[in-house]
C-alpha cells in the first residue's frame, strides 16, 4: 500500500513539473486606442465589406446625455441580407462601458437601411460597431 502511495505521489509531482506551475510575465503590446484601432465601424469579415457599404455614420447626444449612434447601410446584393451588429460604448479613457448582444438586422435588397443604438448611460464618450454576415440567410428570422 505504501508503495502505491509513493508511486502516486511521484506521478503527481511529475505531472506538476511537466504541466508547469510557474507564471510568466505578460508582455505589454501597447495600442493607444485598441477598440478604435481599425475605425469606429468595422466588418468582422473582409467579404462583408464588398456587399454592405457604410453610407453614413452619425453620433449625437440625446435626452439625459445619452450617446445615440445611427449607421446608414446599403445592401449591394440583389437579395435581402441578414447581418449581425454589436455596439460597444467606451468611456472618455477608451475603456469599455457597455456592450450590446449581437443583434440581427435585415438589409433589404439594393436599398439603404439604418441601424440605431443608444447608450444606457451618459458616461459614453465613443463607440465601436462591428458587423458580421450571418452564416445562413433566413427570411424567417425575427
Amino acid at each position: 500500500m505504501n508503495a502505491s502511495r509513493l508511486l502516486w505521489a511521484g506521478a503527481a509531482a511529475l505531472a506538476v513539473s511537466v504541466l508547469g506551475c510557474t507564471t510568466e510575465e505578460a508582455k505589454l503590446h501597447t495600442e493607444d486606442n485598441p477598440y478604435l484601432e481599425q475605425g469606429r465601424v468595422q466588418f468582422e469579415s473582409s467579404t462583408t465589406k464588398s456587399i454592405v457599404h457604410v453610407v453614413r455614420v452619425d453620433g449625437e447626444r440625446v435626452a439625459g446625455g445619452l450617446l445615440k449612434v445611427t449607421v446608414t447601410l446599403r445592401n449591394r446584393t440583389k437579395e435581402n441580407l441578414w447581418i449581425d451588429v454589436r455596439t460597444t460604448f467606451l468611456d472618455a479613457k477608451q475603456h469599455k462601458l457597455e456592450e450590446t448582444n449581437w443583434e440581427p438586422i435585415l438589409l433589404d435588397s439594393r436599398t439603404v437601411s439604418e441601424y440605431t443604438c443608444t447608450s444606457l448611460g451618459s458616461q459614453a464618450a465613443d463607440y465601436q460597431i462591428i458587423m458580421r454576415k450571418l452564416k445562413k440567410t433566413d427570411t424567417r428570422m425575427p
